[in-house]
């Protein structure tokens, strides 16, 4: 079934809440509606609003000017992971950055902090109006696409040593480098979990430091160690940023959820949507 995320400047919310309510879709949902998917009348469908509820629509009318639907069922949507990873992920180019966005959603990555480091290319410290739209575009169309009912945040670009600066008390913070020999991110995590109270009362929070192209510099894992940071190595191969990502976030994942389940702990730490 074709889900939508909608603004709430586009529909108003208290209209999703209301069974056999007519609703108008906004021009770009529309389109995808009629002109991309090609949608039948009385044809199901999501509309999402960010609160981690669903609303169950089907089409009513579709013609040139407007698409209209109507409210069948307001219903739970998917629960967030228990763990709230945080991707601090060193600019890369375009492509791979964007593809990190994509496939960091689909895994559930909580937010997303771009990240200048020593080995950023240079040009990339600025994410003018027009990439930010692009950047949060496909983020929520991932978040579409793989069944979530809450969108991921996107924070401005910033310095790494800004935001190890700012790491929040109680959040574990990991850094991968290629040049760590002893500490894997396994043992890391099993240790965290270990000191993990076994009725916790919120989600644990994870930020996750990446590299850029050709990773970190020694100097910025000597800060990162100073502000906190665990340094984690992924075993023997040098992965590309974008591949260390995704493997680091998978794990993270996998650890902790499993760890949780195991103690029963991950319906009353699920966040809905």
């Amino acid at each position: 079934m074709h889900r939508f995320f909608i603004e709430e400047a586009q529909v108003e919310p208290a209209l999703l809440r209301q069974k056999g309510m007519a609703i108008l879709l906004p021009e770009n949902v529309a389109h995808q509606v009629r002109d991309v998917l090609r949608l039948a009348l009385d044809e199901r469908l999501v509309l999402l609003d960010n609160s981690g509820e669903e609303t169950l629509c089907a089409v009513k009318k579709s013609a040139r000017g407007e698409v209209v639907v109507e409210v069948l069922e307001r219903q739970r949507g998917k629960s967030e992971s228990p763990v709230e990873v945080m991707l601090c992920q060193g600019m890369l180019k375009s492509a791979r950055f964007e593809w990190i966005l994509e496939k960091g959603t689909e895994l559930g990555v909580s937010t997303f902090l771009p990240t200048t480091c020593q080995r950023s290319t240079t040009g990339l410290e600025e994410a003018g109006t027009s990439k930010q739209k692009r950047w949060l575009r496909i983020i929520q169309e991932a978040s579409e696409q793989c069944g979530r009912a809450r969108v991921p945040t996107l924070l401005p670009v910033r310095p790494l040593m800004h935001v190890l600066g700012d790491i929040p008390e109680g959040t574990l913070a990991l850094m991968p480098w290629e040049e760590e020999r002893t500490q894997t991110l396994r043992s890391v995590l099993r240790e965290a979990m270990t000191n993990y109270e076994e009725a916790p009362t919120q989600r644990l929070r994870v930020m996750l430091f990446i590299g850029p192209e050709g990773g970190f510099m020694a100097e910025e894992v000597m800060m990162a160690r100073r502000h906190g940071a665990k340094i984690v190595t992924l075993g023997e191969r040098v992965l590309r940023a974008e591949t260390a990502a995704i493997a680091s976030i998978a794990n993270i994942m996998y650890e902790i959820e499993t760890t949780l389940r195991s103690r029963g702990t991950t319906e009353q730490l699920s966040i809905q949507g």
